[in-house]
């Protein structure tokens, strides 16, 4: 037999509510940086990545990044625990440098 749902019915849905916008201002100038999970961000990597990319994109750059991980855990598993990345300007990156 199939459990019965019940809720309240609304008359719309609500409005989104955004967190707080990501400034990564000050690590956007080409050097790479390591973010720290607990000391500079505390949301999951991956959706630190995903900020950074669309940080990113909304200012015509491109952002490289790769985790960090932590050692191996008893489960043999490896938790991410920061995030490498570089911003680069979109146009600079995409035009070879004359040699």
């Amino acid at each position: 037999m199939a459990r019965a749902v019940s809720g309240e019915q609304v008359d719309e849905f609500p409005t989104r509510r955004r967190g707080l916008a990501w400034d990564f201002s000050r690590v956007a100038d080409g050097g790479v940086y390591l973010l720290r999970r607990g000391r500079d961000f505390d949301v999951q990597v991956e959706s630190l990545r995903h900020a950074a990319r669309k940080w990113a994109t909304e200012r015509g750059m491109k952002v490289e990044t790769r985790s960090q991980f932590a050692d191996h855990d008893e489960t043999g598993g490896r938790e991410r625990v920061g995030l490498y990345v570089r911003f680069v300007d979109a146009e600079a990156e995409a035009t070879p440098e004359a040699v």
